[in-house]
């Protein structure tokens, strides 16, 4: 199978423009956070961070930092995020 390059441009355009409306309405709607799925994303992204056998206890939102207070054996952690990919420990208990 041959194809031309001028067919396989004209395909990648095709895609692209089915693509678009789907990627602006992912965009819009990733805004919008319910509840359960933040408690969910944090939760995901302090046990990637820190272990599997952490759990969250708390969590909120101010000033652009996500804080969220989390336990491992018995010990109480406070840790803040700006993006919920490096977490910070502000104090342990």
């Amino acid at each position: 199978m041959q194809i031309k390059r001028r067919d396989f441009v004209k395909g990648c355009a095709a895609t692209c423009a089915l693509l678009v409306p789907g990627i602006s309405w992912g965009a819009r709607d990733a805004s919008i956070i319910k509840t359960s799925d933040a408690r969910a994303q944090i939760e995901k992204s302090i046990k990637a961070s820190f272990g599997g056998s952490f759990s969250v206890r708390t969590h909120g939102r101010s000033n652009g930092l996500t804080h969220a207070d989390i336990e491992h054996f018995d010990t109480r952690y406070t840790v803040t995020s700006a993006d919920l990919l490096d977490w910070k420990i502000v104090r342990s208990v």
